[in-house]
C-alpha cells in the first residue's frame, strides 16, 4: 500500500480541510479579516429632516415610481375560496384563499390569504424574498396567525407563486421572455414611471383592499428582497402603520465596502432611486409618524451581517423621533440564518400589539 492510498492519511487530510474551512468561515462571518482602505469612512447620508421635506420627497418618489401624483388605485381579484390546513399549530383550520393582482405588460402578483379563527381588525402583509415562500416564511406566518393576525402573503415579481416568465415585445430586442429582475430595466419605455412599480404596486393594491374592507391597522413584514420591497412601499404609502424589513439591506455607502456580500439585487441599487431617497431617507419616510424596525442577523450567511448599523441607526432614529415616529435596528446576535428568528419575531409581535388599535 502506498502512502497515497492510506485511508488514515486521507481521513486526517479531510479533518484538516474541514477545520481550515471552518476557521476561514468563522473569520469571514465575524469580519476578522483586514478591512480595505476607506471601509470605515461611512457616514449616514440624510437629506430629509422636516415634515415639509418628508412630504416633498414622498411625492417625488410616487412620481418616480408611478408617473402620477397619487398612488395607483389597483385592486386584487379573488381567485378561489375554501378551507385548508392552517399553518398555525394552535388552530385546526383557517380560511385560505388566493387573489391575483394584474399589473402592466402581462405581469401579475398572486396573493395567498390566511385568516385565523376569530375576527381581527389588524392585518399583516407578508412579503417573501428571492427564494419564494420557504420554511422561514412559513414559521413567521405561523407566528402571526397564532397571535390572531390575518396574513396576506406576496412574492417578488417572477418568483414563487408568480408567473416565472413573461413574454414582452421590445423595440430593441423583439419578442423576449423576462425571467430575471435585472431584465426589468428594459421595461422603462413600456412602463409609466419606473419598472420598480412591479415590486411596489402589489403592496399598494393590498393596502387599497385592506382599507376598503375596514382594517384599521395595516402592518407590513418582509424578508430579504421582500423586506426591501416593504421598506420602499412604507416610504410612499402612509397607510402602512408599521413596517418590519428583515435581513433586507443597508445604506448604499456600506454596500460599496463589501460588494460581494452586501451589494444586493438590481432593484435595490438604481441610481435614480438613491438620488431621490437613499436607504437612510427611505427609513425616515417609512417611520416618520409611524414605526419601522429593521432586523439584521449578526452572522447571516446570505448578506447584510453589517455591525455598522451602530453608525446609521442612531442618526436615523434621531430624525424620526423629531417627526413623531419610532425607528430601531434589532440586532439578532449569534444568528447565522437568513430569517427572522424567534426572538426577532417576538420583537415584531410586541411592536404590532403596541401599535394595534384593538
Amino acid at each position: 500500500m502506498t502512502w497515497t492510498s492510506s485511508p488514515i492519511l486521507w481521513f486526517f487530510l479531510g479533518v484538516l480541510a474541514t477545520v481550515l474551512l471552518g476557521v476561514g468561515l468563522t473569520l469571514s462571518l465575524t469580519n476578522a479579516f483586514p478591512r480595505r482602505k476607506g471601509q470605515n469612512d461611512y457616514a449616514p447620508i440624510i437629506r430629509i429632516r422636516t415634515p415639509d421635506q418628508v412630504e416633498a420627497t414622498r411625492n417625488r418618489l410616487i412620481k418616480f415610481l408611478f408617473d402620477t401624483t397619487t398612488l395607483p388605485a389597483t385592486l386584487p381579484q379573488l381567485l378561489s375560496e375554501g378551507e385548508s390546513p392552517d399553518p398555525s399549530r394552535d388552530a385546526k383550520k383557517a380560511q385560505k384563499s388566493r387573489m391575483r393582482i394584474e399589473l402592466l405588460n402581462g405581469f401579475n402578483s398572486l396573493v395567498t390569504v390566511y385568516l385565523p379563527a376569530g375576527p381581527k381588525n389588524a392585518l399583516v402583509i407578508y412579503h417573501t424574498g428571492h427564494e419564494g415562500c420557504t420554511g422561514r416564511d412559513r414559521a413567521a406566518i405561523r407566528a402571526f396567525l397564532r397571535a390572531g393576525y390575518p396574513v396576506w402573503r406576496l412574492d417578488l415579481p417572477l418568483i414563487g407563486a408568480n408567473r416565472g416568465e413573461v413574454e414582452v415585445t421590445l423595440a430593441e430586442a423583439g419578442k423576449v421572455f423576462f425571467r430575471q429582475h435585472r431584465q426589468l430595466a428594459y421595461l422603462d419605455e413600456l412602463t409609466p414611471g419606473s419598472p420598480l412599480r412591479y415590486f411596489i404596486e402589489p403592496v399598494v393594491a393590498l393596502v387599497n383592499l385592506a382599507q376598503s374592507q375596514g382594517y384599521r391597522d395595516i402592518f407590513a413584514v418582509g424578508l430579504s428582497g421582500g423586506g426591501w420591497t416593504v421598506q420602499l412601499a412604507a416610504a410612499v404609502d402612509v397607510r402602512i402603520r408599521a413596517s418590519y424589513p428583515v435581513a433586507a439591506g443597508v445604506p448604499l455607502g456600506l454596500r460599496f465596502d463589501r460588494d460581494q456580500k452586501n451589494w444586493g439585487d438590481w432593484e435595490e441599487n438604481l441610481p435614480a432611486l438613491h438620488r431621490i431617497a437613499g436607504f437612510e431617507d427611505l427609513s425616515i419616510l417609512g417611520a416618520a409618524g409611524r414605526s419601522q424596525i429593521q432586523v439584521l442577523n449578526e452572522f447571516d450567511l446570505s448578506c447584510y451581517n453589517e455591525p455598522r448599523h451602530r453608525i446609521y441607526a442612531p442618526a436615523i432614529r434621531q430624525v424620526v423621533e423629531t417627526l413623531g415616529g419610532h425607528y430601531e435596528v434589532h440586532w439578532s446576535r449569534k444568528e447565522f440564518m437568513h430569517r427572522a428568528n424567534p426572538e426577532a419575531l417576538q420583537v415584531i409581535l410586541t411592536d404590532l400589539q403596541t401599535r394595534s388599535s384593538a
